[in-house]
């Protein structure tokens, strides 16, 4: 939606907005556009809702988007290789976490193939980036499905702040290279242009061989008159990335099975292009945003291709000084190609992967809403509305309301409280594919022996599951003492319905011989698994922001977060928390303490020194295996990340010397994950006409 770009305070004005007095900031509304699609006074939200400058994105240092969220309060982000990460929001912490709605201007770049965000895919010029918002919580009413949890929308720069030339060309350690060029152009009084171009080349693992390349570009057009707001963008984005790797060949007419290795190459691509027209006209905005993109894999695991149009209108009415209603409707269709089992009686597969039996689909998702917001009195605001979703999927309808209210006790107290319920999107990898992987398992051989077999492990969809749901109920307050200091806390508790986990694995073949009478080559073992929605949770937690100014050139921001949550269910082995499988055990062995502390020092004009400093808390379960083995547990995680800039002047190159995880040595952020360890860079900029 259009009016989900604009703000009456660029993010960039932060030095000039610490400055005012409390007079002055009183009167300057610093606006957010993703709680209700539409601009509105960050003070004026009933709900959790966290903004990223591009201030501070820029001085935090961060390569890239999935990082600079690690800012915000409620955010999890965990590094999983040198340019790939997951991102969660409020626990239930998963590689492809389905409960973040995550969008570039409006556009949701959540892979309804998968049913997560593939962070390596989120990317842009991050100096075009305007702010990052961060809803908390449920927003199922204005955005639908898998804003469960929150919502993270990137919103870019007008093309008529990017005016002009930028390049930008950073290089470190572990074979780090990167470019980012972009030019800003005026086609006419009323529209506004820029392209943009970036490559980067990196290793993968810094331990070893495997690289990484990713290359994407675009263009945004602006339109603007008094009363309409036209925004075009197009782009798209290829990544590459090379690993050693293992095929398994069967060949069933010899009856046997290997292992061979080879050099495997994993493409992804992937282009959009949207559309965005806004209409005001007296009492009545009008609203239409269509957009479309296509996107590609060949990792074993995410194997296959989707297609999707989503087409939305929306209008808002201010009846009177009172009441507003929006009211929206729209449709999405997402076409799908996925892998197909393998025919033929010499099947070669990757030692891991996902196949379904039905290769091709289209799935169609409606949508209709209703949001009134009332202002009661000077001091109290309500918002009720709710949004029903039909999904084809499964043939499932859902309704997603929501409650909230506002107290505004003083300009600098606000209470607000309210409670929501929110979908997951059905999705393919849950009931139509099925995940393969080939490893080994413990068998006895003896009264007193085991041996380890090869096996074959499947996971299989399950077609008849329930949609996920959360209902949340929250209750915050803002407290702005001064411009140089305020304080942002929230706490809540959510209540989850059939989470996805897995049921008890069958062992379907031993020693190559099936219970259905078939042999399978080499005495493999096979074991099977289905999805189930078994799985209930309840998840209380509370989230701060603490912003301080101590003096004009030194700026700290702090955010904590604390969250634990406890899985229910009952009638199959995994739903024990002791047993090393399923989702049970790891919801509830998560890391309950998150800190961030993050410093903005102006040394000179010409200098500038930011320090971040982030922490975890262990994971003791207190569960130990047989063999002394703690599945479960893990070491709390400490870094300390620095950033030393100089610019002589403003139209002077900018030089910038960061080092993450400064002395740290080689770490996991999350056990099981590629280790990382302490990395520097030098990142040069320029922005010229």
């Amino acid at each position: 939606m259009p009016l989900l770009f604009s703000a009456s305070v660029k993010s960039n004005d932060l030095d000039t907005l610490m400055a005012m007095s409390l007079e002055d900031l009183s009167a300057t509304q610093i606006t957010v556009t993703t709680a209700a699609k539409k601009e509105q006074s960050l003070s004026s939200v009933p709900g959790a809702v966290y903004v990223i400058s591009d201030e501070q994105i820029r001085r935090s240092g961060v390569r890239s988007i999935a990082e600079a969220l690690a800012l915000a309060p409620g955010v999890q982000v965990t590094k999983i290789s040198e340019f790939n990460w997951q991102v969660s929001l409020r626990g239930l912490n998963e590689v492809l976490f389905n409960k973040l709605l995550v969008m570039i201007d409006g556009r949701t770049v959540f892979s309804p193939l998968m049913s997560g965000t593939f962070w390596d895919t989120v990317d842009t010029v991050l100096e075009d980036i305007e702010r990052i918002e961060i809803i908390r919580g449920t927003a199922g009413t204005m955005w639908g499905g898998n804003a469960a949890n929150g919502v993270v929308n990137i919103i870019t720069k007008h093309s008529r702040d990017t005016l002009g030339n930028y390049l930008e060309i950073s290089a470190g350690e572990h074979n780090y290279r990167e470019i980012n060029y972009r030019y800003g152009m005026t086609l006419s009084e009323t529209t506004t242009a820029r392209v943009f171009a970036k490559g980067l080349k990196s290793d993968y693992y810094f331990f070893n061989d495997d690289q990484w390349e990713n290359y994407r570009g675009g263009i945004r057009v602006d339109y603007f008159n008094s009363d309409t707001q036209i925004i075009f963008e197009s782009g798209g984005y290829h990544n590459k990335s090379s690993h050693d790797w293992l095929t398994v060949g069967l060949n069933k007419k010899l009856n046997y099975f290997y292992l061979q290795p080879e050099q495997f190459d994993d493409y992804s691509y992937g282009g959009y292009i949207s559309m965005d027209v806004t209409k005001q006209h007296n009492q009545t905005d009008y609203e239409v945003s269509l957009w479309a993109d296509a996107n590609s894999s060949t990792e074993p695991s995410s194997n296959g291709k989707f297609y999707t149009i989503d087409f939305e209108g929306l209008l808002r009415n201010r009846f009177n000084s009172v009441h507003e209603l929006t009211s929206g409707a729209g449709i999405r269709l997402v076409h799908r190609h996925n892998a197909s089992y393998p025919t033929g009686k010499n099947d070669t597969l990757p030692l891991w992967g996902r196949v379904t039996r039905e290769p091709k689909g289209t799935d169609t998702i409606y949508n209709a809403y209703l949001q009134l917001e009332s202002t009661l009195s000077d001091t109290i605001t309500t918002t009720l509305g709710t949004k029903i979703e039909h999904f084809t999927l499964n043939h499932s309808t859902e309704l997603q309301p929501q409650a909230r209210v506002l107290y505004s006790y003083s300009p600098l107290h606000q209470w607000w409280a309210g409670a929501g319920r929110a979908v997951v999107t059905p999705s393919v990898v849950d009931s139509v594919t099925d995940h393969y992987i080939f490893t080994d398992t413990a068998q006895p051989i003896s009264p007193t022996q085991t041996g380890r077999f090869p096996v074959l492990k499947f996971t299989f969809g399950n077609e008849e599951m329930e949609n996920e749901s959360v209902i949340t109920w929250d209750l915050g307050h803002r407290y702005t003492h001064s411009p140089s200091l305020s304080i942002d806390s929230t706490v809540f508790y959510s209540r989850y319905k059939h989470l996805r986990m897995l049921d008890e694995p069958y062992l379907y073949c031993s020693f190559g011989s099936c219970r259905d009478g078939v042999t399978v080559p080499g005495g493999l073992f096979v074991q099977s698994s289905h999805y189930t929605n078994q799985l209930n949770a309840e998840s209380v937690g509370f989230e701060t922001a603490f912003h301080w100014q101590p003096l004009s050139n030194l700026r700290i921001q702090t955010s904590y977060s604390f969250i634990n949550t406890e899985p229910d269910c009952q009638g199959l082995k995994y739903c024990d928390t002791d047993t090393f499988g399923g989702y049970p055990a790891k919801y509830k062995y998560q890391p309950n303490h998150f800190v961030s502390v993050f410093s903005q020092w102006d040394i000179t004009q010409a200098w500038q020194l930011d320090l971040w400093y982030r922490y975890k808390s262990a994971v003791n379960s207190g569960v130990t295996f047989k063999n002394g083995h703690k599945p479960f547990d893990a070491p709390s995680v400490s870094t300390f990340d620095v950033r030393l800039a100089w610019q002589e002047k403003p139209d002077w190159p900018k030089v910038e010397l960061i080092i993450d995880a400064l002395g740290k040595e080689q770490y996991e952020d999350q056990p099981g994950k590629a280790k990382i360890e302490e990395t520097a860079y030098l990142r040069a900029s320029w922005d010229f006409l």
